[in-house]
Formats: C-alpha cells, sequence, structure tokens
C-alpha cells in the first residue's frame, strides 16, 4: 500500500530547497532521499538584482566562454594584498583582449553575470581587463574577493603567481626555472596553471600538469604540460567543427624557449562557463526600475503610505497600504496556472 509523503522548502537567498518529512525519524525534515517517478512541480520566482540584455544572448559580443578562473592579488590602497576572483579565457593562438576597442568588449567597473560555473555563478563587477600589461591578455579581474582559497601557490612575492624569474620552455612539453626556484614542489600531477607572457602563442593558456619531476636543483624541477584548453573561433581552421558552446582541447605542443622573464605562471582552476555582459543593474536613483505595471503602481502606493506614516496621517497611511495590498493580490492572481471558474451566487437567475 502506498504511503503519503510530505514535503516542504525553505528560502536562502535566491536559492530554494526542498525538503521532505521522515516518519521513521520522528518526523524530522530532511533532504529527499526516496525517488518520486512523476516528479515534483514547485513554483518559484524571486526578483535578481539585475537584468541582462532584451536583445538577447549572443556568443561572442554579449556571451563569453571562459576556460577557469584563478586569484589575482592586487595591492589596495591600504597597501595590503587581497586576492580577486579572475577569469581566464584563452582562444587557439593568441589569447583574448577582453578591451580590445571592438564594439563587443567588457570594460572596467562593468557589472557581468556568470552562469553554468562550479562555483561562481551570478552577479560580479568587473575590477579590471587585461591586467597588467599586454602579456596578461585573456584575464578578467572581478571585484570579487575570494580569501582563504586553498590550493594557491605562495610563491616569492606571496601573489599566487611566479613571475620576474627565468622560465624555459622545452620541446619535450616541460617547463622550468633555471636558478633559484624548484617549481615542481608547488605543483601536483592533475594541477591547472595559466601560462602567459610567452613570445609563443601555443606556449601560453590553461594546461592540465601531467606529471612532476622533483628536484632540488632548479633546472631539474620539471612540470610536464598535458593538454591545453582553448575557446573554439568560427573562424579557426583548427576549433571551428568543435562548436561555439563547447570547449576545445588538445596535447600540449611546446615550442622551446629560454629566459623567459615576461612570462607569468599562476595556478589555476578549470571550470568552463560563460560571462553575460550588458548586464543592468540598479546604480542610483536616475535608474530605471524593471517592474510590471502593477508592481510599479503597488510601489508609488507604499511609498505614500511609508510617508503618510512618518507624517502621522494613519488614516492616508491605512489607505495607501489597502491600494498596495490590492495591486500585489492582483500580481500575484495573475501568475497563478489553471482554469477559473465563476460560480453563480444563491439569488442568481438560473
Amino acid at each position: 500500500m502506498a504511503s503519503n509523503k510530505f514535503y516542504s522548502y525553505y528560502l536562502r537567498g535566491s536559492q530554494i530547497a526542498l525538503i521532505e518529512q521522515d516518519i521513521d525519524d520522528n518526523s524530522r525534515w530532511k533532504s529527499p532521499a526516496s525517488t518520486v517517478a512523476d516528479g515534483l512541480e514547485i513554483e518559484y520566482a524571486y526578483s535578481p538584482r539585475y537584468s541582462l540584455s532584451h536583445a538577447g544572448q549572443v556568443i561572442d559580443r554579449n556571451k563569453f566562454y571562459v576556460n577557469g578562473w584563478t586569484v589575482l592579488h592586487v595591492t589596495g590602497p591600504d597597501g595590503k594584498k587581497r586576492g580577486y576572483l579572475t577569469f581566464l579565457r584563452n582562444i587557439e593562438n593568441a589569447f583574448w583582449n577582453w578591451d580590445g576597442g571592438v564594439s563587443y568588449d567588457i570594460d572596467d567597473d562593468e557589472y557581468i553575470v556568470v552562469n553554468g560555473s562550479n562555483r561562481w555563478n551570478g552577479l560580479h563587477q568587473v575590477q579590471t581587463v587585461s591586467f597588467v600589461s599586454a602579456t596578461a591578455l585573456g584575464m578578467l579581474v572581478t571585484k570579487t574577493e575570494v580569501r582563504g582559497e586553498s590550493g594557491l601557490v605562495s610563491f616569492a612575492d606571496n601573489t599566487g603567481t611566479m613571475d620576474a624569474v627565468n622560465i624555459d620552455f622545452a620541446s619535450d612539453e616541460t617547463i622550468f626555472v633555471d636558478s633559484n626556484f624548484e617549481l615542481a614542489a608547488h605543483f601536483s600531477a592533475g594541477d591547472y596553471i595559466w601560462i602567459n607572457g610567452s613570445a609563443t602563442a601555443r606556449n601560453n593558456g590553461l594546461f592540465s600538469i601531467s606529471s612532476v619531476t622533483q628536484s632540488s636543483t632548479a633546472a631539474s624541477s620539471k612540470l610536464t604540460l598535458g593538454t591545453r584548453y582553448s575557446i573554439v573561433q568560427s573562424d579557426s581552421s583548427i576549433t571551428y567543427a568543435t562548436g561555439l558552446d563547447n570547449e576545445y582541447s588538445a596535447d600540449a605542443d611546446i615550442t622551446a624557449e629560454t629566459d623567459q622573464t615576461d612570462t607569468m605562471v599562476y595556478q589555476a582552476h578549470r571550470d568552463f562557463c560563460y560571462v553575460l555582459s550588458d548586464v543592468n543593474v540598479l546604480n542610483d536613483e536616475s535608474d530605471t526600475i524593471d517592474l510590471p505595471e502593477y508592481l510599479a503602481k503597488a510601489l508609488v502606493y507604499y511609498v505614500k503610505a511609508k510617508m503618510a506614516e512618518d507624517q502621522g496621517d494613519m488614516e492616508r497611511m491605512q489607505y495607501n497600504e489597502v491600494q498596495f495590498r490590492a495591486l500585489m493580490n492582483r500580481y500575484e492572481n495573475s501568475r497563478i496556472w489553471g482554469s477559473r471558474r465563476i460560480a453563480p451566487g444563491i439569488g442568481a437567475i438560473r
């Protein structure tokens, strides 16, 4: 005999969680553990803090796929270094220049929305694009502060990045520092690194580490690069057939270089997701609030009610509150699905 199941939910910000009552455990509410053959339908709506472009999402115009992220440490006005979330985008034969002076790019202080990420979905504000110099194209630094991030390497300058040293690239897909730094001591097989600043385009980008060679001698402390990841381009003879909404990957193909002092190496996290630009957020009093007509009228009555309350005019306050609730009820009723039936009253003609 089938038994009844009881479900409930709770809200945390813009997230909704479903819970089930466990009759066998003193009727405690828990995460659902049983299978529901026909599924459950939940109607839930919330008002976000932003709105997206009504023109839609177009890849490489206002929708940009990224390979992953790292944490870039920047010195603040107080002289302290803080780590900020930085998205990484690499195309096959070059870095993506977010601020390329074209019609479709992302600018400093602009708001973006991240979707498809394992960790960073939601609204972020850009701090700067193409950080540091032309050698750092492809990096989108946000104002989202990241603290206590495990896995970041503290190099000599405690910035989570290794720079200003002589990095060597070998044709056997290994990289190393030729003096005073044991590179392999800071990484493990399976980690990801972001490299930029090499004179050869394909030596840059997001790589997986296939193996490490430990040594107390700097030139023998090596990382072997495994797979290189890049964003697909429609005009690329290499990546075009993969599809613009997929990530292209291929074995690392390193060109030998020595003493690359402009090259930087970051410990990175692979997280193929996308960034949306053309985001409208509520900045100040001059912004237009994007509300349906019913809610716009309701907002006016709400503000009038609060003003009347501040003035001690309780009668006017109550009138405006009644009008506010009436409009809110009509708006909520308009969102209810299903048929509507009107039954005649007792005294109606039949």
